[in-house]
């Protein structure tokens, strides 16, 4: 696919991050900065313990990041269409990732590096309002992810994750879902349960 090709799903991606305001010139310059790259489930975008200098839109397909402690994978976040990915730990503060990037399934993302990114900044105002918009909205998805874990039981948190991803279950396997709203396989399938009965 040529990378001109991509920008009414890229317009699409950034709509959902209210970002509507570019024009055609501006498009085109945004999507000239960056690459298209097709994942396999099981590829890794960023691997721990490496810098990571990109960052991506996922424009088809779903990601999980993962910590490794004792052995074991901790997903701490899961990531779909129009959502944003990479590290931002790596990309400013210049040191390895703590967590790895992974394809759950076949998926297509639109990569820009962190010092292209940084180029656009000085290119227009603009270019660093589309920056500022899109980390507030990742800084607000954050600390409702961080509150959730402080507030909400495990099954309220299964339940926020099914209502704002219906078809996850589908997509995802739930040894990961598990993991992901801080339980066992065998809690997960108890709190299915309760649910069902319901």
């Amino acid at each position: 696919m040529d990378l001109m090709e991509i920008i009414p799903t890229a317009q699409r991606v950034l709509k959902h991050y209210d970002i509507t305001f570019l024009t055609p010139k501006e498009w085109s310059t945004l999507i000239q900065y960056g690459s298209l790259k097709s994942y396999k489930k099981g590829e890794n975008f960023i691997t721990a313990n490496q810098v990571n200098t990109k960052i991506a839109f996922i424009l088809r397909g779903g990601f999980r990041f993962f910590y490794e402690k004792n052995d074991n994978e901790i997903t701490c976040l899961l990531a779909f269409e129009n959502g944003l990915i990479g590290s931002f730990e790596s990309n400013i503060l210049k040191q390895p990732c703590t967590q790895t990037i992974q394809a759950i399934e076949e998926s297509e993302l639109f990569i820009i590096d962190y010092k292209d990114l940084e180029s656009l900044y000085d290119k227009s105002p603009k270019f660093e309002r589309v920056g500022r918009l899109i980390l507030e909205y990742y800084l607000a998805f954050l600390q409702q992810r961080i509150t959730s874990y402080l507030l909400d039981t495990p099954e309220e948190r299964y339940m926020r994750l099914i209502h704002e991803t219906p078809n996850l279950l589908n997509r995802v396997p739930l040894q990961y879902i598990a993991s992901y709203i801080g339980v066992t396989p065998v809690s997960l399938s108890r709190i299915r349960k309760r649910i069902l009965k319901k």
